[in-house]
């Protein structure tokens, strides 16, 4: 008779494991409270928690990480709503103003998606640039080893028309270092920007009616 019950509580402790399993699955976490919009209440203005925002996120192509809702069919879908990527969430700081770097970006992007971008019943596409920084030419030039380095971040995101929470979460990033002497600071953010621009409209066209 023990036995029996020392046989059936192994069960149930087994059972229970291989639910607890399931529960953190991946296709359970995609779907969890745990994937944030970079919209949600915890990234306030002139802050942003990229490690947090990028967790479960995948490789999607160079430096781009992507998550996708599995549940969500975008095949039916031809077009997109394009909005501005603003920069607020990008810090606080008085040595430059990141606005001419936002326009260029969002010039590159709008300029480089090319299926039909302006259609309120595409999928809506929402973004924000949350890295932007020229970093240090002096660096760059006196010091090298990756020192002063330039950088660009930008997450995007993307919506079925009155959704309120998204399918498809992007994050790409990218940096620089190189130039004769350490090369010219706002060029070099342009170059990045630009370049992150093209990737994530490649990848969106990759996306969208697939």
């Amino acid at each position: 008779m023990n036995s029996k019950k020392i046989i059936a509580g192994i069960l149930v402790m087994a059972i229970g494991l291989f639910l607890s399993g399931c529960a953190t699955s991946p296709d359970s976490a995609a779907n969890s409270a745990s994937f944030k919009s970079f919209k949600d209440y915890n990234y306030p203005s002139n802050s942003f928690n990229i490690k947090e925002y990028k967790a479960g996120m995948t490789k999607g192509g160079h430096n781009l990480l992507i998550w996708q809702d599995p549940s969500a069919n975008l095949s039916r879908y031809k077009s997109v709503n394009v909005t501005y990527f603003d920069g607020k969430l990008l810090p606080e700081q008085s040595q430059f103003s990141y606005l001419p770097f936002i326009k260029r970006f969002n010039l590159d992007f709008t300029q480089s998606l090319r299926i039909p971008k302006d259609d309120p019943r595409g999928l809506r596409i929402e973004g924000a640039i949350v890295e932007c920084n020229p970093g240090s030419r002096a660096a760059r030039a006196w010091v090298g080893m990756g020192a002063g380095k330039a950088a660009g971040g930008v997450v995007c995101e993307m919506y079925e028309p009155g959704a309120s929470k998204p399918v498809i979460r992007i994050y790409t990033r990218d940096t620089a270092s190189g130039g004769a002497w350490g090369g010219d600071s706002t060029s070099t953010l342009n170059h990045i920007l630009s370049v992150l621009a093209t990737r994530l409209s490649a990848k969106i066209e990759e996306t969208v009616g697939k």
